[in-house]
């Protein structure tokens, strides 16, 4: 199996993640591969963000802080199309380092983030 054979065996086995649900193509390493749906409840989707490759890096305060603003960024982007993909108009997020949750997200239905600990 070639390089790219695994990376689209991979992405069809990251299933409820945003690089499965909205990225098209597939990537060697992406933040999107961390973003991972958990569940959808009373109109609302909870995502927990966790390291899964090199692009989530947390080894320190300001990794961590920029890799938070990463994942901020695509839910900017992508809020929309969770929204309706989920049939939800609200998100909400946990944010972890290399061992507990530490920081939030919370997108609003009018499309307002709101961002804690960070």
């Amino acid at each position: 199996m070639n390089d790219t054979d695994k990376l689209r065996k991979e992405k069809q086995e990251l299933m409820y993640t945003f690089y499965h649900d909205f990225i098209n193509g597939v990537r060697k390493n992406s933040i999107y591969k961390s973003i991972q749906l958990v569940q959808v409840k009373d109109g609302t989707a909870f995502y927990e963000c966790e390291p899964y490759d090199k692009e989530y890096k947390c080894s320190n305060y300001d990794q961590s802080i920029n890799t938070f603003e990463k994942i901020e960024r695509a839910f900017r982007k992508y809020y929309r199309d969770v929204f309706e993909k989920y049939k939800v108009d609200n998100i909400s997020v946990d944010l972890y380092d290399e061992n507990s949750c530490i920081a939030g997200i919370s997108v609003l239905p009018n499309g307002k983030i709101l961002t804690s600990n960070f």
